[in-house]
């Protein structure tokens, strides 16, 4: 089977140079080089064109990664596309194993490996200095193990393998994306409504030196934003907020057998879920459009608001409840607990994530007289409800649910940290006294993860 491996250039010859040199050296199935250049003015067109295994596309100016990519597969031959950026070095085994991976699983659409310089689920950290090392590295790592195959909701096009089947069914990367960023969740995104899986074969490790083309370009932050509104016209759903596998939310959930995460968005942290083994993960979600994306990956979704639907199940049928950035933007957050809290069964878990409105930054903010909305953080605009941790657990005792595990992430500067010190000693005069963690530590809190449980009728907090 042929691979057609498509690199899109624009100038920096050395890496060009060096990925192109890796591939020769560690690849051992047939494979074929395309080239498409986008108006490089270094060496790089002459050195291409030098090269006797590599076919050359030249365009006179940049037409963009997206456009460079759909250049080169449909020139490709092989049964199968692999799309690179040129600032990669493969290694040991590299190809084997995604192929492997890819033909593995007649529902698996597209796969992509794991490296040190990529967002996601796919980054993981250089264990090594220099490029001896990391090829010392990969040749104890790189071997094909099925256990370490992810199933994800978008892969990144730094190195991607796509079937030829999909690509005939699915077409080519969306050009709207121009110079690129964000055509790789687009992609992602239609081959999983099409029925298949992304994978990410986490047995194969690559090295990635890191967006050298757009890292330089002045502009590249403004199509970053650009890019990512023409996605959410697209598709009705925000990439930056629906798309993230929650592995940290994730890692307070039990290995139990039936989970309910309530505003599932689209399905990322029940998707992570059900990669830990859960073997039944359900979803709400009041958008329709992130809840058809939901679908594609989770056992079932509703959608509807959780404080009015009613699920087909008898009561205690889960494990487990999650609510993940949801309790804030609920109005009646009580009432929606409790329409939900029957179908949970008593001692069965609720975790739950929630900005912390005591942070030190919104008291710094109160104390200059200013609460302002952002489109993000803790004064998000969509907010309606603001909760310290004093808060959180009244709502709770009002349910019937008691905190059994408190998590804080934290954040500060230097500036807030000098306020902080003079409102400790203020409350240490004032004798103030409050639940949970020291007073200190609560105000460094940007968001709580709570685990807890719902109590026995009859049980007390």
């Amino acid at each position: 089977m042929l691979t057609s491996i498509i690199i899109p250039t624009l100038n920096h010859w050395e890496y060009t140079k060096q990925c192109l040199e890796s591939i020769r050296k560690f690849t051992n199935t047939p494979y074929e080089i395309i080239v498409v250049d986008n108006g490089s003015n270094d060496e790089t067109v002459a050195s291409l064109r030098a090269m006797n295994d590599v076919l050359l596309v030249e365009n006179e100016g940049n037409r963009g990664f997206p456009a460079a990519c759909n250049q080169g597969m449909a020139v490709a031959h092989g049964d199968q596309l692999l799309i690179l950026n040129n600032d990669v070095i493969v290694s040991y085994r590299w190809l084997d194993n995604l192929l492997h991976c890819l033909y593995a699983d007649c529902r698996h659409g597209a796969v992509g490996p794991v490296s040190n310089a990529v967002s996601g689920i796919q980054f993981r950290p250089q264990p090594y200095q220099t490029i001896e090392e990391y090829h010392n590295f990969t040749q104890d790592h790189n071997h094909s193990n099925p256990e370490q195959w992810i199933t994800t909701l978008r892969l990144v096009g730094f190195c991607l393998l796509i079937r030829r089947d999909i690509y005939n069914e699915i077409g080519s990367f969306d050009e709207r994306f121009g110079k690129g960023t964000y055509e790789d969740d687009d992609y992602s995104l239609r081959i999983r409504r099409a029925g298949y899986k992304l994978i990410v074969a986490a047995d194969t490790y690559v090295h990635h030196f890191g967006s050298v083309t757009n890292r330089i370009d002045p502009e590249y932050r403004n199509v970053l934003v650009t890019n990512q509104q023409k996605f959410i016209e697209k598709w009705g759903v925000d990439p930056f907020y629906s798309l993230w596998l929650r592995e940290d939310l994730a890692a307070l959930v039990p290995k139990v057998d039936r989970v309910l995460d309530v505003g599932c968005a689209c399905g990322g942290l029940g998707l992570t879920l059900k990669n830990k083994g859960i073997s039944y993960v359900a979803g709400i979600e009041l958008d329709k459009n992130a809840a058809i994306d939901a679908q594609s990956v989770l056992d079932q979704v509703w959608i509807g608001d959780a404080g009015k639907i009613q699920l087909p199940f008898p009561n205690q049928w889960f494990d487990a409840m999650v609510f993940a950035d949801v309790i804030e933007h609920v109005a009646q957050p009580q009432h929606m607990l409790k329409n939900l809290l029957p179908y949970l069964k008593e001692n069965g878990y609720l975790i739950v994530s929630i900005p912390n409105v005591g942070h030190l930054e919104i008291l710094h903010g109160l104390l200059q007289g200013t609460w302002t909305y952002q489109n993000a953080g803790i004064l998000d605009r969509t907010h309606l409800r603001f909760y310290t941790l004093e808060e959180i657990a009244r709502l709770f005792e009002q349910v019937g649910v008691a905190i059994e595990f408190i998590g804080m992430v934290q954040d500060s500067t230097p500036e807030l940290e000098a306020l902080l010190r003079e409102l400790e000693a203020l409350t240490v005069r004032l004798s103030l006294k409050s639940f949970g963690p020291p007073f200190i530590e609560r105000c460094r809190t940007v968001q709580y993860y709570l685990r807890a449980r719902k109590l026995s009728q009859g049980a007390s907090l």
